[in-house]
């Protein structure tokens, strides 16, 4: 076993992490699609003072070494390094001038959100408040996938809003993020642990004798450059009837709620088994927690539900499973995708991907 200590992520490099592997060469093999640049923005109506607004961003770039990192391709292999002179700091951009303020904005944010980052040149992220007028702003985040997950990019905003509204008022912030090398040590650790071996043989035997996995169209399963996203928000009417359904089962509202979803695609596709993927957030528990980066997993969940069963015991079922799952939810779906052979060509680990938040 490797005892060598891993190199240091501000110095040489250090190798990246199981999480973020699979996403880098996602990009190689596609270089010109932007898909894993997460972004969103946040409309501020009312007062903002920007110096201060300023300040709290700048001072948690500093802070949070995942937003500077530089990506090499070396001989053997990839790495990353934070390099301070990649730190995306806040950009002030004043659209009030224009015909539609809020159209020009969104405009340039599209375009921004549409445009592949070059791993090794360019800033991982990006900052940018969009000024409408005295009374209303756009603060526009954009962060590429291998940087941080989306628990991370909800650590990131938060911070911000803590560090602006305690300069507003005169207080301190909270302690600082823990280092990035947090991340890269606790995932070098696991790679070499019995945990990951017990990981491991745990998704074989919970795999084992895997018919080939559809989705919900049939056909090759191919990355587009883009996303059609609806929000929804369901009626509280809905939720109390779910909530007090899913109590009623002894589980969750969110597992109840991915199983009915689960059994509503197994019987859209047709067939007597669906794989489903459940996001795993891998934070509970971790001393990576509040290190904003790539952790997140996504477990593969097989489900054949039988027809005639109570729909009680049916939930209570899954659910059971998704707790068995989660146990062993740091082992890596692309490493078990490599491990079932299910590599190149349209053979797929999982199917429709139910994401619950």
């Amino acid at each position: 076993m490797d005892a060598k200590p891993p190199a240091a992520i501000s110095g040489t490099g250090a190798p990246l992490t199981e999480a973020q592997t699979g996403l880098w060469y996602t990009q190689r093999i596609d270089p010109t699609n932007p898909i894993l640049n997460t972004g969103q923005y946040l409309d501020i109506a009312g007062p903002l003072d920007v110096d201060a607004f300023r300040n709290a961003v700048d001072a948690t770039v500093g802070e949070a070494e995942a937003l500077s990192l530089r990506f090499e391709d070396r001989p053997d292999g990839p790495v990353q390094v934070v390099d301070a002179a990649l730190r995306p700091f806040l950009e002030v951009i004043d659209v009030s001038g224009a015909d539609d303020p809020a159209a020009e904005a969104l405009a340039a944010i599209e375009a921004d959100t549409n445009t592949p980052v070059d791993l090794a040149r360019d800033r991982i992220a990006a900052f940018r408040l969009y000024r409408l007028s005295d009374g209303r702003h756009f603060f526009y985040e954009r962060i590429h996938h291998l940087a941080i997950d989306g628990f991370g990019m909800v650590l990131v905003t938060n911070r911000m809003a803590e560090r602006y509204s305690c300069l507003m008022k005169g207080t301190e912030p909270a302690v600082n993020f823990p280092p990035l090398q947090v991340a890269l040590d606790d995932d070098r650790a696991y790679a070499q642990s019995e945990k990951r071996v017990a990981d491991r043989a745990f998704w074989h035997e919970a795999m084992a004798g895997l018919e080939p996995v559809t989705g919900m169209a049939p056909g090759r399963a191919t990355s587009g450059p883009s996303f059609h996203r609806e929000s929804l928000y369901l009626p509280s009417r809905f939720m109390e009837r779910l909530q007090a359904f899913a109590s009623e089962a002894k589980v969750t509202w969110p597992d109840a709620l991915t199983a009915l979803v689960a059994a509503y695609c197994r019987r859209f596709a047709g067939t007597e088994e669906i794989v489903v993927g459940v996001p795993y957030m891998g934070r509970l528990g971790n001393v990576a927690a509040r290190v904003p980066c790539m952790l997140m997993n996504v477990l593969p969940l097989r489900v054949a539900p039988d027809e005639t069963q109570a729909t009680g015991d049916y939930l209570v079922e899954v659910s059971k499973q998704m707790m068995r799952a989660r146990r062993h939810g740091r082992y890596r779906s692309e490493q078990l995708r490599r491990d079932l052979g299910l590599v190149g060509g349209s053979r797929r680990l999982y199917g429709p991907l139910i994401n619950m938040q």
